[in-house]
């Protein structure tokens, strides 16, 4: 153990070179097995060509303009840095960035399984058509003041049986924010909140095969491709809420009849949506509806606060919506709507954008 343990360990003490050319693998990897808790990596560019795994109570502190340049030497599959089994692990500033070698693509940079209380603060990760950062089967992970960019598929994606997940106070540009679960394996998700987050990416939330209960979705803005949350016909979904979402839309496609801001076919049980806003400057987009929900089991809609333009289209593509009852605004003197559905299984329920205060469904 390092005498100077309390100001933490130089990397260039285990002999690191900051010259964005020397293999600096070895320096990390002897201090983590070393036992050293707090890695202490100076201003400079590092380059490291293996996967430095990490041991629980260990904290990497990069200085904000360290840049950590990763292109691993034989393996596209194996991330930056790894940690299984691990708990208290904190990954704090610095930039950290995937090589974009077309004769080999790593797949993601950071991998965590089977491990908790892991923080990543004030990190930029940067990466090519590859995956940011794996929870699998994880608890107790925040994730907060980041910057996740440069085109990556996945700025997250969550695997196996995780809780107490948290994301803030970032921004993203990446194809999709949050993968929960993918087409080879599910997620069973307890307890996600997400909140102040900018956001540049074609999906913000997409769902596969997986059950999720317990989202706190708040205060997010930015442009947005295809939808805001995907769902699909195999997911469970209890328990969400969303609010103060202002998105704008930069997609013209509409050709795709899953393109929706909420579009949903699993089995949907108490999820509500306040303060949805959306913009485009594109003619068509105004045509691709908020919400698209094709029912697993008999479930029930709640809408308020719709103006009567929006109320007749929403009548027009699912019939079984009834207009409940009707109140007069304050100042601007006019009706305001609440709309009822009740939704069979397997029939379709479809919501046209519109501006609304609030929509409730739930299982009957």
């Amino acid at each position: 153990m390092s005498e100077n343990l309390i100001y933490g360990a130089d990397i260039l003490g285990y002999g690191a070179v900051a010259d964005g050319v020397t293999d600096c693998s070895d320096a990390f990897i002897k201090a983590i097995e070393n036992g050293e808790s707090l890695i202490v990596v100076p201003y400079g560019r590092y380059s490291i060509k293996k996967t430095v795994k990490l041991n629980s109570n260990t904290k990497i502190h990069l200085h904000p303009n360290a840049h950590i340049l990763f292109d691993h030497e034989s393996d596209e599959n194996a991330p930056l840095f790894y940690a299984e089994g691990a708990s208290s692990i904190e990954i704090h500033g610095g930039k950290l960035i995937v090589f974009d070698n077309h004769n080999k693509m790593v797949q993601k940079l950071i991998h965590f399984k089977n491990s908790n209380n892991i923080k990543i603060k004030k990190c930029d990760l940067s990466m090519f058509e590859s995956t940011a950062v794996v929870f699998d089967s994880c608890e107790n992970v925040c994730v907060s003041e980041c910057k996740i960019g440069n085109t990556c598929t996945n700025a997250f994606e969550l695997l196996g049986n995780c809780s107490d997940i948290t994301f803030k106070s970032s921004e993203v540009q990446a194809a999709f924010f949050l993968s929960i679960g993918n087409e080879q394996e599910n997620c069973n998700l307890s307890s996600l909140s997400i909140r102040d987050i900018k956001l540049d990416v074609s999906r913000c939330i997409a769902s596969f095969d997986s059950k999720i209960c317990g989202v706190k979705c708040e205060n997010i803005t930015g442009t947005i491709g295809w939808s805001f949350l995907t769902i699909d016909k195999k997911s469970k979904f209890e328990d969400a809420d969303f609010e103060n979402i202002d998105i704008y839309s930069t997609s013209s496609f509409t050709g795709n009849t899953k393109q929706a801001c909420f579009y949903f076919e699993g089995s949907v049980d108490g999820l509500e949506i306040t303060g949805f806003k959306r913009n485009t400057d594109y003619e068509a987009v105004p045509f691709v509806p908020t919400l698209i929900f094709k029912a697993s089991d008999d479930s029930k809609a709640i809408i308020d606060g719709m103006m009567l333009d929006n109320v007749i289209n929403a009548r027009a593509l699912s019939k079984m919506v009834d207009m409940t009852t009707a109140r007069l605004t304050n100042p601007t003197n006019k009706f305001i709507y609440t709309l009822e559905c009740g939704i069979k299984k397997n029939d379709t329920l479809t919501i046209p954008l519109g501006d609304f205060d609030s929509l409730t469904i739930y299982k009957r």
